[in-house]
Parts: C-alpha cells; sequence; structure tokens
C-alpha cells in the first residue's frame, strides 16, 4: 500500500471532493490549533491584496500569540502528481506579496526534492494527507478505527517527522508549531 521514495512516502490518493479537501485541511487540521494560541480564525477561499495584486487563497490562519498577530496562507492540493518546486516558488512569492508570517502548502501527493529543498530553504511547510487505513504506525496502534485522514509533516532538517491525527490529543499543539510556527512555550 505505501511505497518509500527518496523525499517521503506515496500513499494512495484519498477519496475525496476538492471542497471536502479544503474544508478538512481548514477545520480539522489547522482549525484545531484554537487551543494551542489565541483568537484563531480559519478561512476558506480568503482574498488579500498584496504589493502586486490580490490573491486567492485556499485558506488564511490568523491568530495571537504573545501579543503579536501572525497571518498563515494555506494552499490546498488534491494533486494525483507529485509537487512541483514551481509551486513552492508561487507561494514564496504570494506569502511575501501579502505580508505574511508562514506558508503551507497540504497535498495529497508527494513532493519532488526541488519542492522540498525549496521550502526547507525558505521554511515553507510541506504536508501530504492520506487516508489513515494506508498508514500503519505505532503511534496508531490503539484498538478502534482509525482517523479517516492524517497529515504526514517533515519538521525540516534534524527534527522528526510528524503524523497527525485530529484524534491525537497533542494535535492542537502540533499543529501550532509546525504548520502555523508558533515557538513552543
Amino acid at each position: 500500500m505505501i511505497e518509500d521514495d527518496r523525499h517521503g512516502a506515496r500513499y494512495r490518493h484519498p477519496s475525496i471532493t476538492p471542497e471536502e479537501f479544503e474544508e478538512f485541511v481548514a477545520r480539522q487540521l489547522l482549525g484545531a490549533a484554537g487551543s494551542a494560541v489565541d483568537d484563531l480564525t480559519v478561512t476558506l477561499h480568503e482574498k488579500i491584496s498584496g504589493a502586486d495584486g490580490a490573491y486567492d487563497f485556499d485558506a488564511t490562519v490568523r491568530y495571537r500569540f504573545a501579543g503579536m498577530s501572525f497571518l498563515v496562507v494555506v494552499e490546498a492540493k488534491l494533486h494525483r502528481n507529485p509537487i512541483k518546486r514551481e509551486l513552492v516558488q508561487i507561494l514564496h512569492q504570494k506569502i511575501h506579496s501579502v505580508g505574511a508570517h508562514k506558508g503551507v502548502i497540504v497535498a495529497t501527493s508527494h513532493y519532488q526534492g526541488g519542492a522540498v529543498s525549496f521550502a526547507k530553504a525558505h521554511g515553507i511547510a510541506l504536508v501530504t494527507v492520506t487516508e489513515g487505513r494506508f498508514v500503519f504506525t505505532t503511534r496508531n496502534a490503539a484498538p478502534g478505527p482509525r482517523p479517516a485522514l492524517v497529515a504526514h509533516c517533515d519538521g525540516g532538517p534534524g527534527s522528526r517527522g510528524l503524523m497527525l491525527s485530529a484524534a491525537d490529543d497533542d494535535h492542537p499543539d502540533c499543529v501550532a508549531e509546525y504548520l502555523l510556527g508558533r515557538p513552543l512555550k
């Protein structure tokens, strides 16, 4: 079911519509961080004016931490083919144009090596979402049904990989740290 490659794992494509995928990314994956940050607002398809035009992001996350306001822009990619470097570069340009603090790409496919290298160099979080039934890990060894969808993240050089499920007790803190860029308390 799972075949490894040099830059991550390839998983079967989830059976989900683009709208359901965007809703999962916004509400279940990112929205769960509400208990880890203040004033969390997750918006689907927010249009933000930047220095070089307006952009419609699949999701935006706004929150407060340590008295400061933060903006995270998110692109959700329901793709079967690997995510190319160009998509990460485009998000990087949008981040700078609108003055966002962080960018996240959540995809249903793996990332090409150039995409991973560029994202690591520029602090962009890359997440792969898969169906839970194709994930075999000791972290999810408890009896009972597996989560419908899980997110796999690479924390970057020198850090551990991460598998997130909305059912995990530490899900809000993990999302806040790895995807929103909030430092641990």
